[in-house]
């Protein structure tokens, strides 16, 4: 279990230094590796993520996702979920994004050669770059963005001001 703690704090740790001057991702409660020992078990199974998105329709939202990790993580796939709904076609009504390929792809990769960072790099991406989405949880969705943008952009942005308000940290 020791290893696993050392593993999500590298992880964490190398998030917290990423997105330092961007905010795109911000760890909700910060972990002090020198008190690893009295860390609570689930902020290292359940990390929360603060999302503040830098592109339209999702501007001026923040936007909490937690990542589930296994017991044995990183031989098991993590599973995510946004805590506060996002109208994106990448994300369920209950929250749940697994349509990302790195997560439909994480058996197939060597361990240690893909972590958290990498998740949340990609959940960014998908997020912004809709013309890149294959499988969407919500295909009605993407049928919109496709079909009448300003409409999607929209339902986007009035979602995002009222469910994904600015928290003060």
């Amino acid at each position: 279990m020791v290893s696993k703690h050392i593993r999500l704090l590298k992880d964490l740790a190398h998030i917290d230094e990423s997105f330092q001057s961007d905010h795109l991702f911000s760890i909700k409660k910060k972990l002090d590796a020198s008190t690893c020992d009295a860390i609570h078990e689930t902020d290292l199974t359940h990390p929360i993520f603060i999302y503040t998105p830098q592109q339209s329709p999702y501007i001026g939202g923040e936007f909490e996702l937690e990542i589930n990790l296994p017991l044995d993580y990183p031989t098991t796939t993590p599973r995510v979920k946004f805590r506060t709904p996002i109208y994106s076609p990448i994300v369920d009504e209950s929250g749940i994004i697994s349509c990302l390929p790195i997560l439909q792809r994480w058996q197939s990769y060597p361990i240690n050669s893909i972590n958290l960072y990498d998740i949340l790099i990609e959940i960014d991406y998908y997020i912004t770059h809709l013309e890149d989405v294959d499988e969407p949880h919500r295909p009605i969705l993407l049928t919109e963005w496709k079909e009448d943008p300003s409409l999607f952009h929209k339902l986007a942005e009035q979602q995002t001001k009222e469910l994904a308000k600015s928290q003060k940290r």
